[in-house]
């Protein structure tokens, strides 16, 4: 292997790595802090929700920020600002003792620190590093934030056993601190961008990120995603709620849970090699087709609550947070141009913030005021189903 390609796939890696110990605990960890938040705070899970909520709601709307600085400074500055910041955020998460101070250390500390230091800037150095295989650089690098973030599901459980939910939140944003060095070390400066593996200089036929807002093919994929990123949100918030809501121990629970996180592994491992394969023109009808059938399974709980549909929803939820990312990423670099991937990426997140924002905060109070899941996953199964039809009119030529 030559010392260039090294350096593609190190930098592939260490992305990976870096988003699943940041992201993968603000998006996966969370579920298990769900019920001794609410225990210790003495408020409902509804009120926990809306923080987290709250949380996507901030991270969506700094990110087409982040895109752009990313865009034109590089993206070491903004990963290293953001993981100092989302390790204060823990760390003052651990000393929370109202719903107020949750929301600052929660939804806004830490949520500003994530969105900025482990989501938008390192896609974009994935794909400026891999101009080739950008579809399996994708899928490795999320591949392996989720085998993190599988080991991270149980370990968080475990802590929150033995130290408390505080400790545990702490520890994290210490850890988090002692990893501000891999940036520095291994991403390239500003000065150093020529060096990066793989072109970053803007087309002359590339898009600017203004006019990809006039394209209806950007609107369509924001469609889908969203309704996607809805489900996705919703549900991981909940599901270890659900299961153990369902009889099963906190500890099964979990491992459960990472269990739905490993599944993502190979689901985008094969989503990264035919997104390399599969002409731009058909990508669109292939992820219709993956929103639909991701619907039908986690209705299949709606209609039949139980063990067996439970298990159903965990895999279908594995699969829809796995393989649908990876080929919009590569879609929207392909249609959309490199150079402003960043900003573009940015502002697709920020639309999809108000159902990623909404979805867990609804499954939340349903909950509070049925006491049962059910209706919230009918709600979820309906909007992936949609989302799907929607991305079946994307014509890409």
């Amino acid at each position: 292997m030559s010392g260039t390609r090294r350096a593609r796939w190190g930098l592939v890696t260490t992305t990976g790595v870096l988003t699943g110990f940041g992201h993968g605990f603000a998006a996966f960890a969370v579920s298990a802090l769900l019920k001794p938040i609410s225990a210790d705070l003495d408020t409902g899970r509804g009120a926990i929700s809306v923080a987290i909520g709250l949380g996507r709601l901030v991270s969506g709307l700094v990110s087409p920020l982040v895109g752009q600085i990313t865009d034109r400074k590089g993206p070491r500055g903004i990963v290293v600002a953001g993981m100092g910041t989302a390790a204060v955020g823990l760390i003052g998460l651990a000393f929370v003792r109202n719903e107020l101070e949750l929301y600052i250390a929660w939804s806004l500390i830490f949520s500003l620190g994530v969105a900025a230091g482990f989501t938008v800037a390192l896609d974009k150095l994935v794909v400026a590093s891999m101009p080739e295989k950008r579809g399996m650089g994708l899928a490795v690098r999320f591949s392996i934030s989720a085998i993190l973030a599988t080991l991270i599901v149980p370990v968080v459980a475990a802590m929150i056993e033995q130290f408390g939910w505080r400790q545990t939140c702490a520890i994290w944003g210490g850890l988090m601190f002692l990893l501000i060095p891999v940036p520095l070390i291994f991403f390239p400066s500003p000065q150093r961008d020529r060096a990066l593996p793989g072109p970053v200089q803007p087309a002359q036929d590339e898009p600017d990120a203004r006019s990809v807002l006039r394209r209806p093919a950007f609107w369509l994929i924001a469609a889908a995603l969203s309704a996607q990123a809805s489900v996705t949100s919703g549900l991981s918030v909940h599901l270890v709620a659900l299961m153990t809501d369902h009889g099963l121990g906190p500890g099964m629970a979990a491992g459960i849970f990472g269990g739905m996180v490993l599944l993502t592994v190979p689901v985008r491992l094969l989503a990264g090699f035919l997104a390399d394969r599969i002409p731009a023109a058909r990508l669109p009808l292939v992820l219709s087709v993956l929103l639909v059938l991701e619907g039908l399974a986690i209705g299949s709980f709606a209609v039949a609550p139980g063990f067996a549909t439970m298990l159903v929803v965990t895999a279908a939820l594995g699969i829809a947070a796995g393989a649908p990312i990876v080929l919009v990423l590569v879609l929207c670099a392909e249609l959309f141009g490199q150079s402003g991937f960043g900003a573009v990426q940015g502002k697709l997140m920020m639309i999809q913030v108000p159902g990623s924002m909404l979805a867990p905060i609804l499954a939340g109070y349903a909950h509070d005021a049925t006491g049962s899941y059910v209706g919230s996953i009918a709600g979820f199964a309906i909007i992936l189903i949609a989302g799907g039809m929607v991305l079946s009119n994307l014509k890409a030529d």
